[in-house]
């Protein structure tokens, strides 16, 4: 076989030595379905390193796609504990059933058996602070979209945010990739201790060490978030032949006001995004709310609670040795315990991310 697959470029190099030649002029074919030359290079990579990756290219004739980016962030990743490592103990003590190169097999006993949740018989768990209905213009008003850019200061994405918040009277709703301004947290801390208006964030898990730091700066613990949940999430998990894997990141930003209007794009709650970064936003009304509402329940009951904070002694905010310990506390899981159970009449699966937690009281 594998002399067979040296005779022939990989799909992707042979796209590309075609479109080099200046006198082909048929269009080279548009092929979307999955490549099991890609597979067996990202295999390799997850189980031997670089050096193997570099083999199966060189083996299958394929263009080296990975970049030195993709190649550090996975090396980073690869085989560290997930959200819920326990959960992971008894398949990874089975090297034997992890070498299928199944992905469904290896969540077999994670799942509530329930369809892919785009599919699913079983609704959305509720959200322990309430959730309002979608409004009537809502569901039936036509579409609406206007696109700010960052670039046009006269018309400021953080301060439309920001004014957004302040309006805000029955939920917020935020998915959020790296969340760094003390001045957007503020805006959050009224709305949900001084208006009561309920806040629910979720945050990239690989991310969340920032906004730990911003706590501790702030001299902020947990009992100062009574009506807002804090949770994290990662990515799609990828998972190797050989039982190797990988998450990837939470990347959506968007924050759902009232079920009424959503601001998304590439816009992140840093400082640097409000003052230098380049960004945008869309801001939408009417119908097209209805899917990010959806969209966040889903995120909502994969994600994991952020039970703990550990805030340095006064004075002591600045050590890097503190704050990394903070991020640590936080992020270490939570236990299972009465406030926050899985039952399988509540979770939702996922074809290649297994069930999280979900806390069902304060």
């Amino acid at each position: 076989p594998s002399r067979a697959r040296q005779a022939v470029s990989g799909p992707l190099k042979s796209r590309l030595e075609q479109l080099k030649k200046p006198w082909w002029r048929e269009p080279t074919p548009l092929v979307l379905q999955h490549s099991e030359t890609a597979r067996l290079a990202i295999d390799a990579f997850l189980e031997q390193g670089e050096r193997g990756y570099l083999s199966a290219i060189t083996e299958e004739r394929e263009l080296p796609f990975l970049s030195t980016l993709d190649m550090e962030y996975m090396s980073h990743q690869r085989n560290q504990s997930f959200p819920d490592p326990n959960a992971m103990k008894d398949k990874e003590a089975d090297p034997g059933d992890a070498d299928t190169g199944d992905r469904s097999s290896v969540n077999s006993e994670l799942t509530s058996g329930t369809y892919f949740p785009l599919m699913s018989d079983v609704h959305p768990p509720e959200l322990e602070l309430g959730w309002p209905g979608m409004p009537l213009l809502t569901v039936s008003g036509l579409t609406q979209a206007t696109v700010i850019f960052q670039r046009n200061k006269a018309n400021s994405i953080k301060d439309l945010l920001r004014s957004l918040i302040s309006r805000a009277r029955t939920v917020i709703a935020i998915v959020m990739d790296l969340f760094t301004d003390m001045e957007i947290l503020c805006d959050l801390l009224e709305a949900s201790s001084r208006r009561h208006v309920p806040v629910y964030l979720i945050l990239d898990e690989k991310y969340l060490k920032h906004f730990v730091e911003m706590c501790n700066k702030m001299d902020l613990t947990q009992d100062n978030f009574p009506n807002m949940r804090i949770r994290c999430l990662s990515g799609d998990t990828y998972y190797s032949k050989a039982g190797k894997k990988f998450a990837g990141q939470v990347l959506e930003k968007f924050i759902l006001i009232d079920c009424d209007q959503v601001l998304a794009g590439t816009y992140s709650f840093t400082w640097l995004c409000s003052q230098v970064h380049t960004s945008l936003v869309t801001h939408f009304r009417g119908q097209i709310v209805a899917e990010f509402e959806k969209e966040f329940r889903y995120l909502y009951a994969e994600s994991r609670a952020v039970t703990s904070f550990c805030v340095p002694d006064p004075g002591t905010c600045s050590s890097s040795q503190n704050t990394s310990t903070a991020a640590n506390s936080l992020l270490k899981p939570p236990q299972v315990n009465n406030a926050e159970t899985l039952s399988p009449s509540s979770s939702l699966s996922n074809l290649t991310r297994p069930l999280l937690q979900l806390e069902t009281g304060c």
